[in-house]
């Protein structure tokens, strides 16, 4: 946060709550909290989509199936000797 301009402009550092909202899914049981500060504007945090968030995800997921999938077929290769 600031106030004022150019050489009189004057910072300061502080900490804002979060956001009280939960999302809860009454099947799972899960909670999840808004991770944004209180009275933000927009929706809560899990109502946004980050489409490279998203890809970048699907893409690690496809890595480790594929890393996990080869050391199962290590695994079978190694033991039928």
């Amino acid at each position: 946060m600031w106030t004022g301009a150019d050489a009189h402009r004057v910072y300061r550092l502080d900490t804002l709550p979060l956001c009280p909202a939960r999302l809860r899914d009454l099947a799972t049981r899960a909670v999840t909290s808004c991770g944004y500060f209180d009275h933000h504007p927009g929706p809560h945090a899990w109502a946004v989509t980050d489409p490279l968030g998203d890809l970048i995800i699907e893409r690690l997921y496809g890595e480790v199936r594929r890393l996990t999938s080869e050391d199962d077929h290590n695994a079978i290769d190694t033991d039928s000797f």
